[in-house]
């Protein structure tokens, strides 16, 4: 494929066209801020040589024409939040794509309108001065009135981002990455999902806003809890869960993209080794305390070495995939308790909180109180083991009903 059709082809695959060719705003809204695991996997599969071309500087001739500032934008500024998602890469390409914005390109009589999001905006909403943000809505106010109705909603992510930079300095999301110290103002910023544009769109009675859902988290914490089971049966000395034989499995597509996505939450720095200093500050994070010999142990029977350096994605795969031969309403029970930390036998906000900021600590206060309400059904406020019994088991039905519609393809 030569560079026009490549670069055609980048263009085609992020603005989203029906049959007839009009262009499909809402498929471009879910594609663009959907965070869908599946798709991640997608673009890294597709586009992934040419993201790392790009972030080498070997297509900046692309800079020339419009389309190709365009085609290597999306490479440098999109394509890497997809494909090093949860990790500091996701934004190695920003600094070089600001250099697309001054390519000398008239953007708003050579791009479409919707391109032109893109092309200047998105470049420079991302960047972490307040020059920028407010040259991203300087150029907003000229592009607004010839965008499809549905992509206005930018117009709020900009103000927002620029708020944001105003108050801070930068983006208190990406603290966790860089491993920067949140201020007071960011934390409350955090806690607060109309200022959240990291998080996924979800389109709710065809109203676009920003946010997860609480089936969704559920069922992000649901494969966590499983890998600390699985951990614990392997290193238990009594060995009074059981476990299975640890080997190469085979996954689905559905499977290798939960899996994955799981495996992102433990691998903190994003090398794609599990560590084992990686593995103790996340159990820790849970309340699951484990000592470095312990937990080199763990990673010592999954891999099959001694003192290995930790765990592979393909390792960790295998580890998920092994059957525990242990009753399973009583590991729910051991589960309820990582929860229900003060043994009271219900599972209350707070402690909800605690437990899933332990998984992931930049979901919200407001989605939290989702997930409470989601699980809690009979209206008091508390997560009874009762509950919390049926909810694992709906989650756990559904992963096999997913897996039972798409049948089995070998990873």
């Amino acid at each position: 494929m030569d560079g026009l059709a490549t670069q055609n082809d980048i263009i085609a695959y992020m603005f989203r066209r029906s049959g007839s060719g009009d262009l499909d705003a809402l498929a471009c809204l879910k594609l663009w801020f959907g965070k869908d695991a599946e798709t991640d996997a997608t673009i890294a599969a597709r586009f992934g040589s040419l993201v790392q071309t790009a972030l080498a500087g070997g297509l900046d001739g692309w800079m020339e024409t419009p389309r190709g500032s365009l085609a290597l934008m999306i490479l440098l500024d999109q394509f890497p939040r997809n494909i090093y998602r949860h990790t500091k890469d996701m934004f190695a390409g920003d600094g070089r794509a600001r250099g697309v914005v001054d390519a000398g390109h008239a953007w708003l009589d050579v791009l479409r309108p919707e391109e032109c999001l893109f092309v200047p905006c998105l470049i420079l909403t991302h960047q972490e001065n307040l020059d920028d943000q407010r040259q991203c809505l300087e150029f907003y106010d000229r592009l607004e009135a010839r965008l499809p109705k549905d992509f206005r909603v930018f117009r709020t992510i900009f103000d927002e981002h620029l708020r944001i930079i105003d108050l801070v300095g930068h983006f208190p999301h990406r603290d966790h990455y860089y491993g920067r110290e949140t201020s007071e103002i960011g934390r409350r910023l955090l806690d607060n999902p109309q200022m959240r544009f990291d998080l996924p769109l979800i389109v709710d009675g065809g109203a676009p806003h920003f946010g997860y859902d609480a089936l969704k988290l559920w069922r992000a914490t649901e494969h966590a809890l499983e890998v600390i089971e699985r951990l614990d049966a392997l290193t238990d000395e009594h060995r009074a869960d059981g476990f299975g034989s640890l080997a190469p499995t085979w996954l689905t597509p559905k499977q290798v993209v939960r899996v994955k996505e799981t495996f992102r939450e433990f691998d903190l720095d994003g090398d794609n080794v599990l560590g084992r200093d990686e593995l103790i500050h996340v159990l820790d994070r849970l309340g699951h305390h484990y000592s470095p010999e312990r937990a080199q142990e763990a990673i010592d029977r999954i891999t099959h070495e001694s003192n290995a350096p930790g765990i592979h994605f393909d390792q960790f795969a295998a580890l998920l995939r092994t059957d525990l031969t242990s009753d399973s309403e009583k590991r729910l029970r051991n589960r309820f308790k990582m929860f229900d930390r003060e043994g009271h036998g219900y599972i209350d906000e707070e402690e909800l909180k605690l437990a899933i900021h332990g998984i992931d600590e930049l979901v919200t206060s407001e989605e939290i109180h989702d997930m409470l309400r989601f699980a809690a059904r009979d209206g008091d406020g508390l997560i009874h083991f009762e509950d919390f019994l049926r909810l694992m088991r709906e989650l756990a039905e559904l992963d096999h009903k997913e897996d039972e519609e798409e049948g089995e393809t070998s990873y």
